[in-house]
């Protein structure tokens, strides 16, 4: 599968696109789908030509297409700009209400959390980034928050840990797209260094990270294995590196391996 880099403004929307051959009968609604995928990954209203440049689409089929999401609330234009609609709100809500993952992995987070006095998240892979889809938090929260939903990179922090168990042919595209790979801190990781570290991940069964993302902030995290081998998620504890020192790094990589598993059986035992 290509990814296609558009840039919108001074923002730059990366979309997964479809294989190549789509049956006639559901194109329609690809397109459409493809439309509000756009929207979503832009992070601010998008001109209707800069949607239809971004997805493929035809400028007079992208409009139709988005008037019609318009009337039910799903897209809303504003000054000639499109952006996501309020009716996609319900939608997140069924999702956290019904999912078996983000259930069974509360009751886990709050104990997590409890007990490392830090904030407890479960991240999922979306696929090439992952999402915050349960974040409770500790004694200590963080100064700053990531949006539930929110788009992150895989080859940075807890992603890694959800990198590292990806199909290496599923692996390799990502990175192909990724490009440079560069640290909060300015420092620049090579891709075999990065290789190495999610070989290390997958024979310990947890990932650190320290300053990746945001400086100042360390994250332990460990993925959530279904019984057939397949990693359905990552939980994590994230602190400030005052309080993450590397003796606590390594008591909470033991409590977060067991969370993990926690989470695991509740989901697809419980």
């Amino acid at each position: 599968m290509l990814v296609s880099r558009i840039t919108t403004g001074s923002h730059q929307m990366i979309r997964e696109p479809a294989p190549p051959y789509t049956p006639p009968s559901v194109r329609s609604v690809e397109r459409t789908l493809d439309l509000l995928m756009t929207l979503e990954q832009a992070g601010q209203p998008v001109r209707l030509i800069d949607l239809a440049r971004a997805t493929g689409i035809h400028k007079a089929t992208a409009q139709r297409l988005l008037q019609m999401l318009e009337r039910r609330g799903l897209v809303e234009k504003e000054r000639n700009h499109y952006r996501i609609g309020l009716a996609t709100v319900p939608l997140a809500h069924a999702f956290f209400q019904e999912n078996d993952l983000t259930k069974a992995s509360l009751p886990v987070l709050q104990e997590l959390a409890q007990a490392s006095e830090e904030t407890a998240s479960l991240f999922v892979r979306l696929g090439f980034h992952r999402v915050v889809v349960q974040r409770i938090e500790g004694l200590h929260p963080l100064r700053y928050g990531v949006p539930i939903g929110q788009r992150l990179p895989l080859y940075l922090g807890v992603g890694k840990v959800l990198a590292a168990a990806m199909p290496r042919e599923d692996l390799n595209r990502y990175l192909d797209q990724a490009g440079e790979i560069r640290l909060a801190t300015g420092q620049v990781r090579s891709r075999s260094d990065l290789l190495a570290e999610l070989e290390k991940i997958r024979e310990q069964g947890y990932g650190i990270a320290r300053s990746e993302r945001t400086v100042g902030i360390v994250s332990v995290a460990a993925p959530v294995v279904g019984p057939d081998g397949t990693t359905l998620a990552a939980i994590a504890v994230i602190g400030t590196a005052d309080r993450m020192t590397d003796e606590r790094v390594d008591r909470l990589s033991i409590e977060v391996r067991r969370a993990a598993q926690a989470v695991a059986a509740r989901c697809c035992h419980g």
